[in-house]
């Protein structure tokens, strides 16, 4: 996939789709609130509610964002930046046998892992409201990075 545009695309489709979709489950939780969650369809994440993922033009490249509500505040919207280049760099180096443009949808799966594992342990309530009222959590460049001082949110 030489076309970076292509290529940025590609992944924010894949992300959208994985966050948009429902999925069955075999779970049986022991909680009553999902102990018959086998019987329906659930939400990628059902304590978030996503808006949108879409690609932005910045001055230093290319960016895909995502923003979303948590159930919990839904008068707040957050945000998730994603430097597609410096990403792709990093998932390079730390996984070494995957290049993520011959592998979009891997890629994309692992942004979202990283992004999950971002919200849990950063102090979303802390970060201020910016363009269009979304409160950006990261700034792009830090994906694949250490993650920040563990401030377990309950999301």
């Amino acid at each position: 996939m030489a076309d970076q545009a292509g290529f940025d695309e590609t992944v924010r489709d894949d992300i959208w789709t994985i966050l948009s979709r429902k999925y069955g489950t075999v779970r049986r939780g022991g909680h009553p609130v999902d102990a018959e969650e086998h019987l329906h369809e659930r939400t990628f994440w059902p304590d978030m509610h996503f808006h949108k993922v879409e690609t932005v033009e910045q001055p230093g490249g290319r960016q895909i964002r995502i923003t979303f509500t948590p159930v919990n505040e839904p008068a707040t919207t957050y945000g998730y930046k994603v430097d597609v280049d410096k990403a792709a760099s990093a998932w390079s180096e730390r996984v070494g046998i995957r290049e993520p443009r011959q592998n979009p949808s891997m890629f994309a799966a692992e942004l979202i892992w990283y992004m999950v594992a971002y919200i849990g342990a950063s102090k979303m309530q802390d970060c201020p409201e910016g363009e269009g009222g979304v409160r950006w959590i990261n700034t792009g460049a830090d994906i694949f990075e250490p993650l920040p001082e563990a401030a377990a949110q309950a999301h």
